[in-house]
């Protein structure tokens, strides 16, 4: 068959990869000139010195990220070790608070992080084990779905602030308030209760587009496939056993289309496909949350007790030491640092230097006496993930209209709007596709 992708993010080239294992010629067409959607590299702030493009948002990934990290390694043999800077579960708080998961097998890896935190009592320590042990009696399976907010009503504040809300916002990127619980309760099963590494935080040691799409790009262009970057495919047409992929000033046949977009855009090609209006409504009615990222330098920086740190006044935040975690992101100083704030919040309303003030008061709290920070860069991705919300529609990677299929991490799937669900929806849609044909 010659299928055709539209979106060259992670869900797209998951997809096309599965595809073109299984012998089908493949095409993925890229509205943008980066391959990687919404995880993605941007311009360099300093790109004429040489220095190392900026990413549209700084990623973490964990140990449990299968789907991901085998697909790294099939287009990249050896690269998903040297990809990323590998460490135990760690949550430290310049508050005194620090959650840190030694090298043990599970699940006494995640008891002993919990038993010998500092900055916890003894009651909250058996508060978080209780909290676990009850997920696992209902297998992390439950029913009826609340919010996270609603289901940590019983949790002390402290066990609450510093380490079941920190870890929500950060996998769902939705408020606790809002966000569901069963989703979440499948995140802490997979992270935690598996092998000792599904717990471990990954943190990207290259670009996100150079960390898998450029080379899932590369290996698809080996093995037959075509990469289309620039084409902005604007309308789909049914014409006869094919469909016809539109963009201004050309088109091509395909015998079947991936849509592998965020769920605006899959809308928006939808909505003129008699078969697929309704779907295509109810895609349009997602809701999003944003993620906010803001890159900032200093002329020198002490030494980290972690590579991220984590904040929860005024608004959650996470620091990440861009020395340890890149140490090719020089921006032409000596270090460079990344904060990322889940989800929305007053945050979004800060301007440039609201920020270098927030950043100083929150590095000073942790280091003492520093120089001002020199902010570089702050992006706001608005529509950075969908509402995981308890209930919210999560369509199929089957549409209505036969022949055409869908991809991306907000479909229906056991994880939240991730990179590795983003990857297991493309392997899922190629598996249906593949399965129906």
């Amino acid at each position: 068959m010659n299928i055709g992708v539209i979106g060259g993010g992670w869900a797209g080239f998951a997809a096309a990869i599965e595809l073109a294992r299984a012998g089908q010629r493949v095409t993925v067409y890229e509205a943008g000139k980066v391959l990687g959607g919404r995880a993605r590299r941007l311009a360099s702030p300093q790109e004429s010195t040489g220095a190392p493009a900026l990413d549209n948002g700084q990623h973490l990934l964990a140990g449990a990220y299968g789907e991901s990290l085998r697909l790294m390694e099939l287009v990249d043999p050896g690269s998903s070790d040297a990809a990323f800077l590998r460490l135990p579960l760690a949550l430290v708080y310049p508050e005194g608070v620090s959650i840190r998961a030694p090298r043990l097998p599970a699940p006494l890896h995640l008891a002993a992080a919990l038993l010998f935190a500092r900055g916890l009592t003894l009651a909250d320590k058996l508060a978080a084990i209780g909290f676990m042990r009850a997920l696992k009696q209902v297998n992390f399976a439950p029913a009826p779905d609340v919010t996270v907010a609603e289901a940590l009503a019983d949790q002390p504040v402290a066990v609450r602030r510093y380490l079941w809300e920190p870890i929500c916002v950060a996998a769902l990127n939705t408020p606790v308030e809002q966000a569901s619980f069963r989703v979440f309760a499948r995140v802490l099963k997979d992270a935690l209760t598996g092998k000792a590494a599904n717990s471990d935080f990954l943190i990207p040691a290259r670009d996100l587009s150079a960390l898998f799409p450029e080379p899932a790009a590369a290996w698809l262009q080996k093995n037959g496939g075509e990469v289309r970057t620039r084409t902005r495919i604007r309308a789909l047409q049914r014409a006869g056993a094919q469909w016809k992929a539109q963009w201004d000033g050309g088109e091509a046949g395909h015998d079947r289309i991936v849509v592998a977009t965020a769920p605006a855009h899959a809308a928006n090609l939808l909505a003129p496909l008699a078969d697929c209006q309704a779907l295509a409504g109810r895609l349009g009615a997602i809701d999003y949350q944003p993620l906010l990222t803001v890159y900032a330098a200093y002329p020198a920086l002490p030494r980290f007790p972690a590579p991220l740190l984590g904040w929860v006044e005024p608004a959650p935040m996470f620091i990440f030491d861009l020395q340890a975690c890149r140490p090719d992101m020089q921006f032409g100083m000596a270090n460079g640092i990344a904060v990322v704030v889940s989800a929305a919040g007053p945050h979004l309303e800060w301007d440039d230097a609201r920020w270098v003030e927030e950043i100083d008061a929150r590095m000073r709290q942790a280091f003492g006496p520093l120089p001002k920070p020199r902010l570089l860069k702050r992006i706001t991705e608005k529509r950075a993930t969908f509402a995981c919300r308890p209930g919210m529609f999560r369509p199929s990677v089957k549409t209505p209209c036969a022949g055409l299929f869908l991809a991306g991490d907000y479909l229906d799937g056991p994880y939240p709007a991730t990179l590795e669900g983003a990857v297991r929806s493309g392997v899922q849609c190629a598996q249906t596709l593949l399965a129906t044909s």
